[in-house]
């Protein structure tokens, strides 16, 4: 039985059933949500960015293929992603930020 260690804690996940695009929650991991992916004939565990929506504090999963710059949408209203720190932030669309 196949197993991978997870990007956030290294503990052991086990693939029992697991197919390329699954995704998995770590257990040991407070909200880390982890898809299957297969790199250079290897599995991997890759993380699975979130944002907390300023007006409602729902978490967002981060499109695939969005990044610092880019517009997500939540209670109706535009919001820039942002990206300090290590992690990512919402902020309304238009206004004034650090690059």
């Amino acid at each position: 039985m196949e197993e991978i260690l997870c990007p956030g804690c290294g503990e052991r996940v086990l693939l029992q059933g697991l197919k390329i695009g699954d995704r998995i929650d770590c257990t040991n991991c407070a909200d880390l949500t982890l898809r299957l992916e297969e790199k250079d004939g290897q599995y991997i565990l890759v993380d699975i960015p979130k944002v907390s929506c300023p007006s409602c504090d729902r978490i967002l999963e981060v499109p695939d293929g969005l990044g610092r710059g880019d517009v997500m949408t939540c209670c109706g209203v535009d919001y820039m992603l942002t990206y300090e720190f290590g992690a990512y932030a919402l902020v309304p669309y238009g206004k004034d930020e650090k690059n």
